[in-house]
């Protein structure tokens, strides 16, 4: 019996990328008439996951895992494309005074005068826990500020949400990328890092080698890296590639 044409693409895709792909995945779904199953994890578990053979159509993650997958044939060669670059931010609780972070001398002083700042755990392989973790021990503050840092994890496959401990009031500080800061309700953005320690993490997306319809999957890498995504990649909180 003859197989029918496929209407389902199944969308793997690092958390930092959620709100994103959600949005341009429903633009995708009344345009094409296919049905995109998403789930989300932490970028370190979207390759784990593609690496142990679970079968998807189309990877969202960092640009350096996407490339560990390709070394793999875990994706098509030549589907991949960076779709957006992420910059780390600041938070602080909705309506609260937003400190000055606009030189790294604010910067370190804002984070002097902090009681308390979470950032994500760097166990959990999220790149900003890991970068964070350099950034304090380069501006010699890694002992200075170990009694405030709230280290933030989570469980199962779950994507980190640092800004939660800022919103509900455990922590004066947030420090994670601001696309993953715009999404939590009760935070404001005070801004990114100085541009002389920012540290851009750049998202990729390719189409799987497990994919049942590649030349579909194909077409929706086609759609998320079109010109008409790009407004949709800056409202929440990311450079378009």
């Amino acid at each position: 019996m003859a197989r029918g044409p496929v209407t389902e693409l199944r969308i793997l895709s690092a958390g930092a990328m959620r709100e994103i792909v959600s949005e341009l995945s429903e633009a995708y779904e009344r345009r094409a008439g296919v049905k995109l199953s998403r789930e989300y994890t932490r970028s370190p578990l979207v390759r784990d996951r593609i690496h142990a053979g679970e079968i998807f159509d189309v990877v969202v993650t960092t640009q350096s895992r996407i490339s560990e997958l390709a070394a793999e044939n875990k994706v098509i060669p030549g589907s991949a494309a960076v779709l957006a670059r992420s910059g780390i931010g600041v938070a602080v609780k909705e309506g609260q005074p937003k400190p000055d972070i606009g030189s790294v001398r604010a910067f370190v002083a804002t984070l002097r005068a902090a009681q308390s700042i979470a950032c994500a755990d760097p166990a959990f392989g999220t790149a900003s826990g890991l970068y964070l973790v350099e950034l304090f021990d380069r501006l010699g503050l890694t002992a200075e500020l170990k009694p405030k840092i709230r280290l933030v994890g989570t469980e199962g496959g779950k994507p980190v949400v640092v800004c939660a401990a800022v919103a509900d009031g455990r922590c004066d500080l947030g420090l994670q990328q601001i696309a993953e800061i715009v999404p939590v309700p009760g935070v404001d953005v005070v801004g990114p890092l100085p541009e002389e320690i920012q540290h851009v993490t750049e998202f990729s997306v390719a189409v799987a080698s497990s994919s049942r319809s590649p030349n579909l999957a194909r077409d929706f890498v086609n759609f998320l890296t079109a010109e008409a995504a790009k407004a949709v990649i800056t409202k929440h909180g990311m450079d378009p590639a």
